[in-house]
């Protein structure tokens, strides 16, 4: 799944830091699979990036910036590079807010710049948390598409998938897939399946496996509370987990609630 891409409009300097320092504090603690590729006054800096870039965006602008130029127009310029973009408007000035309902650009907040810098850090948190999980669930949506070790060309949904594990055949590196009905054998790692798969739904709880969280039944969390190295999935599979990954999975389990 492609990372999410940040970026600040802005023309007050003290607010354009303040706003940096929110979006990297936040996605550095949650670690979060997203970047902050611009923090500008200029508009043209951000269109100049997404022209020459595919990216999958979240823009933080400002409604009214100097020089007489609009935030809603750039937001309207963003829509036709990226279409999928979330926007969140900034603005001094709530009646302005009214522009971004005039030019019909959906926008999922608006920050105001006179509240309290800790509102302002928490509402930019919201945003960046929403859109997130908006995000993985986009990705979440569209089939698993792999093909077999026969030469299969297979379509799976995610939620059907309990987890993936190594298996070792004559030297050569393939992966078992676990759904809840059979399984499927197809060629590849580990580490470079947990890079394309849906973040907040897979956990790669060990070098050898990645598990699908949403398909965690009561006795999987069981077997994490207890000294094992496996969990017991729904299809009678044991999927290996290490000790020290098994506190994160717990965390994200409870998270995801």
């Amino acid at each position: 799944m492609n990372m999410i891409s940040i970026f600040i409009c802005e023309d007050d300097l003290r607010f354009l830091l303040m706003l940096s320092k929110c979006v990297k504090d936040y996605i550095s603690i949650e670690d979060y699979d997203m970047k902050l590729i611009l923090c500008t006054p200029t508009p043209a800096e951000i269109i100049d990036y997404i022209k020459s870039n595919e990216v999958n965006g979240l823009y933080i602008l400002d409604v009214e910036l100097e020089n007489g130029e609009n935030g809603v127009e750039l937001a309207r310029t963003i829509r036709q590079y990226d279409p999928r973009g979330f926007i969140a408007f900034v603005t001094a000035h709530p009646h302005y807010i009214q522009k971004t309902f005039e030019y019909q650009v959906e926008a999922m907040a608006y920050i105001q710049k006179t509240d309290d810098e800790n509102i302002v850090c928490q509402k930019v948190a919201d945003c960046i948390k929403n859109a997130y999980i908006k995000h993985v669930s986009r990705a979440y949506a569209t089939p698993f598409i792999f093909k077999s070790a026969n030469g299969r060309t297979v379509s799976c949904e995610y939620g059907d998938i309990l987890f993936f594990e190594t298996d070792s055949h004559k030297g050569a590196k393939r992966i078992i897939l676990h759904t809840k009905s059979r399984q499927y054998t197809f060629y590849g790692t580990i580490s470079e399946l947990a890079k394309d798969l849906p973040n907040g739904h897979f956990f790669q709880c060990h070098k050898s496996s990645i598990v699908n969280v949403d398909n965690l039944t009561k006795d999987c969390k069981e077997d994490l509370e207890q000294e094992r190295d496996y969990m017991l999935m729904s299809n009678g599979a044991e999927c290996p987990i290490s000790i020290r990954k098994k506190r994160a999975l717990l965390k994200l389990i409870e998270a995801l609630k």
